[in-house]
């Protein structure tokens, strides 16, 4: 580690999380995987509630160590769905 900060992403929401590497479903983007960096505030997964896409965030610029949820995971408040390697 370069640092040793890590940073938890935990849900803020209940709802079904999609957190799987690779192309975003709905936009031209792509969802980190574990090692690739991710910028603050970019899009590292989302949860459906109440048929409404919410945004999950990085809230620091980080490298991806662990994604500790599955896309389709039923998640409550609170669950840790990824953690980063500040940088």
């Amino acid at each position: 580690m370069a640092n040793g900060n890590l940073v938890e992403i935990r849900a803020k929401l209940p709802g079904q999380v999609t957190i799987h590497p690779g192309k975003h479903p709905m936009k031209n983007t792509d969802l980190p995987g574990v090692g690739d960096v991710v910028e603050e505030r970019q899009e590292v997964a989302f949860i459906e509630a109440m048929k409404m896409q919410n945004q999950i965030l990085a809230p620091k610029k980080g490298k991806v160590v662990e994604i500790h949820a599955t896309t389709g995971d039923m998640v409550k408040v609170g669950d840790l769905l990824m953690t980063l390697e500040e940088l």
